[in-house]
């Protein structure tokens, strides 16, 4: 039980890493090279990083507990981008303005620093709301009864 838990944890994080090179890289080009407006580069980034993410804890990090189906997909996703995007579009953009606008510091170094903040929130929403594990329903209900 500990090894899969520990496991997934990796997962996560390599999957987290790969969207840190999305969301950076979007970043990049949006602001550094088009020259978008900060905060919509910012959310543009981070919106495609979550659904980078999102798509590799379906199919390798939480396999196990999802129907491979588009049913399932989407509605996983819908609950993902919510919960996610909450984290990030409150943490991460809200350090990468905050860095950029009142300290002068470089966005994408400013962006880095926001996305260190966030995935203890995020793996811990993902185990039990959005990848949670078959039956704890049941199980929850029983223990209220």
């Amino acid at each position: 039980m500990k090894r899969e838990f520990f496991k997934r944890i990796f997962k996560f994080q390599i999957v987290a890493w790969g969207g840190t090179i999305v969301n950076l890289g979007v970043l990049w080009l949006l602001k550094g090279q088009l020259d978008v407006n900060l905060v919509i580069a910012g959310a543009c980034a981070i919106e495609l990083a979550i659904i980078h993410n999102f798509t590799w804890h379906f199919f390798v990090t939480w396999r196990d507990r999802v129907n491979r189906n588009l049913s399932d997909y989407l509605i996983r996703l819908a609950k993902y981008n919510a919960i996610t995007a909450s984290i990030d579009f409150t943490i991460n953009l809200g350090i990468l303005w905050l860095l950029t606008t009142y300290f002068g510091v470089n966005y994408l170094l400013a962006d880095i620093i926001g996305m260190i903040a966030g995935p203890i929130f995020k793996f811990s929403a993902n185990e039990l709301l959005v990848f949670k594990k078959r039956g704890d329903n049941e199980e929850i209900e029983r223990e209220s009864e």
